[in-house]
């Protein structure tokens, strides 16, 4: 029992020892290596960080900004849409499928073992998620910009980009809610029936029917979509108070990431 207690002991006291700049250290090395190993990934970088951009080109710009019967300020409001669309993927699919992927296998398992700070892995998914979250949500504004139909500032547009990267938070910690309730087979699929309805039933970039109208406040993804939206001054599509919508996304980062940590912590 010893021999088994010592290593454990001997890791706590490395750590405790640690000085802060070496204990931030750690989570930074760890978070550089987690986006390298998620960049490196053709099937999962490729979709997440070219799709977006690509998509609000084509359906944000060439057909609905080319229509002559479109309300005033659409491109913008499409704009901040098709961004929270770039933001949820990295953070739901990277933070949920990968970790369901390495549990199942092993590694989470290994290191958890290894003499490195509490949390550390949790922490580089979610810095990964915000990485991915800045370059796919940056990729649209930008090419919003150099597509000439949005009335945004220079400023309104780092303003929106800061809350898009913060966005990314809670939708990191459903996935890791994901991953640790689920298989790494089946994380996927639950992956994909969260994904879809936060996408489409919010009212991100099409008209929904009233009888779904009055549910999209229930959707993180429409919160985000109104935060970015208030803090940018497009009042024209300000449909809820953004206190409250900070309130929704703060609320579903404390209660997703808090069961997340809870059965890692019960069953690892």
């Amino acid at each position: 029992m010893s021999a088994v207690l010592a290593p454990t002991s001997m890791y706590s006291t490395a750590i405790s020892s640690m000085s802060n700049g070496r204990f931030l250290r750690a989570y930074l090395i760890e978070a550089k290596y987690e986006f390298l190993a998620a960049l490196r990934a053709p099937a999962f970088a490729v979709p997440f960080l070219i799709l977006p951009a690509a998509v609000y080109l084509f359906f944000g710009v060439l057909i609905a900004g080319s229509s002559k019967d479109a309300p005033p300020h659409i491109a913008d409001f499409l704009l901040s849409g098709f961004a929270v669309f770039a933001v949820l993927g990295p953070a739901l699919f990277g933070c949920g499928v990968g970790l369901a992927l390495e549990r199942e296998s092993g590694l989470l398992r290994l290191k958890r073992a290894q003499p490195a700070p509490t949390g550390a892995h949790l922490v580089a998914k979610m810095l990964m998620a915000m990485a991915f979250a800045a370059i796919a949500a940056g990729s649209v504004l930008i090419a919003a910009v150099f597509a000439g139909k949005i009335g945004l500032s220079a400023t309104q547009l780092l303003i929106m980009s800061v809350v898009f990267v913060a966005g990314s938070i809670p939708f990191s910690a459903i996935g890791l809610f994901i991953a640790t309730h689920t298989s790494g087979n089946a994380a996927p699929g639950f992956a994909n029936l969260v994904y879809f309805p936060m996408l489409y039933l919010s009212g991100l970039f099409i008209p929904l029917p009233k009888t779904l109208q009055h549910w999209t406040v229930i959707w993180p993804t429409f919160h985000l979509d109104q935060l970015a939206l208030a803090a940018a001054g497009v009042k024209q599509y300000s449909f809820v108070n953004p206190l409250i919508s900070a309130a929704v996304l703060l609320a579903t980062t404390v209660v997703f990431g808090g069961l997340a940590i809870r059965q890692l912590q019960r069953k690892g």
